[in-house]
């Protein structure tokens, strides 16, 4: 289970824990088939090749799936996610670690609950941010 965060806790600055993530080539025909998504490029090589990619592709919305969980994990099972957006910059491949990070940005009292901003991203095993993004929690007080 998740530790709780709360926002008393939480401090502009404050660095994520890094989440890694790695996708197997038999997960990435699963996701294709769970979203009902029939491009080759996602699990075929050969076909990926012909597209300009030197291996099959993860696909973005299962980087979009992980950068959600890293943000919902982080603000703990109480805590809610009030936004989020990213953009997919570059290609990621399977069998490779793909890190998502992130930091604290904002902190503000909205309506009587504290939201937090976070700036998030997934970077691949060279440090090259792949998919940047920001993220907007909800954390309960102690109180």
């Amino acid at each position: 289970m998740t530790e709780q965060r709360y926002a008393e806790d939480v401090n502009v600055g404050d660095e994520m824990p890094a989440m890694v993530k790695n996708a197997s080539r038999a997960q990435l025909f699963l996701f294709s088939a769970a979203t009902n998504n029939p491009h080759r490029i996602h699990y075929d090589k050969d076909y990926a090749e012909v597209e300009g990619h030197p291996d099959v592709l993860v696909h973005g919305p299962l980087q979009g799936a992980w950068l959600s969980q890293f943000v919902t994990d982080w603000a703990g099972p109480l805590g809610r996610m009030t936004a989020l957006s990213w953009q997919n910059r570059a290609r990621a491949f399977p069998e490779r670690d793909l890190s998502f990070k992130g930091k604290v940005t904002g902190k503000r009292e909205d309506g009587g609950r504290v939201l937090v901003d976070l700036e998030v991203w997934e970077e691949d095993e060279a440090g090259n941010v792949l998919m940047p993004g920001q993220a907007t929690v909800a954390l309960p007080g102690r109180g």
